[in-house]
């Protein structure tokens, strides 16, 4: 087996050497040639051998002539890994088809080689393969997919298998005003890639995908939930545990997951009337592992979809279990139908942004300033100030002056609950959340929250002291932390996911708070034996 273009530049295959293993070895030799600025630049993370060869067994399709999309190829490893798996599982297959997009020019010459040798390794197969290499963005040339829901007229595919670029776009980039209509704000441009695909798909068509879990809730992916829900039947979630051990090569880190989904077989409803079929028999299925050595020995459990995603609900968050412990916590919160507005109790983000209120932070006290608090000065059921906080070597000031021109950066010191916006590598819970007491800083009228934190608070009647209590109580406990994590993979805590959270009934929460209050100390061991206590939990 020979290829028609060889030069010192680009190493031609080993003997008996897989396409998939093939394009693994170009990678890496690509990646040293080029910095990392412009990968970064691309959102370009290549997807490891191991991972590639995982996603491709997702791909199982039993039809002689197959189309396949591979939406911001690189340099060819998932469409190869693919095409080996369908190869090995299907001997019916007479002919591939394969389309695949690639922009960045850098690139395209390796690409070009490794689906050269792949033409040559199905050849000797006797499987017809054709393969057309798309040099345009993959968005702005399907861009009039987004602008109508009807896709009728265009080509569609039986499996379509990427791994998108990641990274945020700006409001004003052509690819974001081209897909105004399915994202909310900033967001990611994996998500466009999506929601272009689905498009794509065939019915019952399979999408097969790898990207950060960030889409699962928060407020920049819901409109992307509603719209890609709407298309497709999630079928497999594989979750890698660590945040770097996926993409080490690229020194990624972030949690990644694997999703396999299915084109609905119902038309695709238009974008003013969604409409979600029944779909309480459904099944997916939910994997793990540690990262990509153990993907031999993941672990797999079978769900109803209905159980991780209520598709009735506004949000349509997605719940990743992986433990027993995490069932017992979606199972408990589905019985809560209230949330803060229940309880006319509302979440802000601080609205002291420091690099842009350095004319107003000060080290010192004086006579127009006011407190400034900070992420550091919350903790668990503990909130201290001041507290000496270093920044570069220098002191951050713990105090903001009070004046016409800083007001509105200002709130009124009145009771309320803090929560950290941000957790660290060292923190052993997402939720950190401390009461917060007026009296504690009574000579002040007004105090400056900054803008890593969120604040809960009644606006116009008081926030009872056994209510905060046993709202802290909740949201520092190891129920909640649990709840949390199984639809939250960074390290965010945004306004929204606080506001949309199930809440018990204000009796419940009146009930903690009064075992709140007779706590000699909030130790974590103590708050949970409350919560667990009150709603008859027991955790593995």
């Amino acid at each position: 087996m020979k290829l028609a273009k060889k030069t010192e530049l680009y190493p031609t295959p080993h003997t008996d050497e897989s396409p998939s293993e093939y394009a693994d070895r170009l990678g890496v030799i690509y990646t040293s040639k080029v910095t990392l600025d412009h990968k970064k630049n691309l959102g370009q993370y290549f997807t490891p051998a191991k991972v590639a060869n995982f996603m491709g067994e997702f791909g199982e399709i039993f039809k002689s002539s197959i189309r396949i999309l591979d939406p911001g190829c690189g340099i060819g490893i998932l469409s190869c890994s693919l095409i080996e798996k369908l190869v090995s599982s299907n001997s019916n297959i007479k002919e591939i088809n394969l389309v695949a997009f690639e922009n960045d020019n850098e690139i395209l010459s390796y690409t070009d080689l490794c689906f050269s040798y792949l033409f040559l390794w199905l050849e000797e197969k006797g499987i017809i393969f054709s393969y057309f290499l798309c040099k345009n963005d993959f968005i702005l040339h399907n861009s009039a997919i987004l602008k109508s829901a009807d896709s009728e007229d265009e080509e569609k595919y039986d499996l379509i298998i990427t791994n998108p670029p990641y990274f945020k776009l700006n409001k004003d980039d052509a690819r974001a005003v081209a897909a105004k209509s399915i994202i909310n704000g900033q967001t990611n441009i994996y998500s466009i890639f999506l929601i272009i695909s689905a498009r794509l798909l065939s019915e019952n068509g399979k999408l097969i995908f790898i990207t950060p879990r960030s889409f699962t809730s928060g407020s920049y992916f819901k409109l992307f939930r509603e719209k890609f829900l709407s298309m497709m039947d999630l079928t497999k979630i594989h979750l890698f545990i660590s945040r770097k051990d996926a993409f080490e090569r690229d020194k990624v880190l972030q949690e990644n997951i694997i999703v396999v989904s299915e084109k609905k077989s119902a038309p695709i409803p238009n974008q003013l009337e969604i409409d979600f079929p029944d779909q309480s028999a459904s099944t997916i299925y939910i994997s793990y592992s540690h990262g990509i050595n153990d993907l031999d020995s993941r672990n797999i459990k079978e769900y109803v979809i209905t159980e991780l995603v209520n598709l009735q609900s506004d949000q349509k968050i997605i719940h990743i279990p992986i433990v027993p412990n995490d069932e017992k916590a979606i199972q408990i919160f589905k019985l809560w139908t209230h949330n803060l507005a229940s309880f006319d109790l509302k979440v802000s983000t601080g609205p002291v942004v420091d690099f842009r209120s350095l004319d107003f932070i000060k080290e010192k006290a004086s006579k127009h300033s006011v407190p400034l608090i900070y992420l550091h000065n919350v903790n668990k059921m503990q909130f201290q100030w001041p507290l000496e906080k270093r920044n570069k070597g220098k002191i951050k000031g713990e105090y903001i002056i009070s004046n016409e021109l800083s007001s509105s950066r200002l709130v009124a010191n009145k009771d309320y609950i803090l929560m950290r916006r941000f957790s660290s590598k060292d923190d052993n819970s997402k939720l950190i959340a401390s009461p917060y007491f007026a009296k504690w800083l009574s000579e002040y009228s007004l105090i400056g929250i900054e803008n890593h934190l969120n604040y809960i608070y009644r606006e116009n009647k008081d926030f009872k002291e056994v209510e905060i209590l046993g709202l802290s109580g909740l949201l520092n406990s190891r129920l909640f932390d649990i709840y949390f994590r199984t639809f939250n993979g960074n390290i965010n805590v945004s306004a929204t996911e606080l506001r949309d959270l199930p809440l018990p009934p204000a009796s419940d929460i009146i009930k903690i708070g009064k075992k709140m209050i007779k706590l000699v100390s909030y130790d974590q061991d103590a708050i949970n034996n409350i919560v667990e206590s009150h709603f008859k939990i027991i955790f593995n």
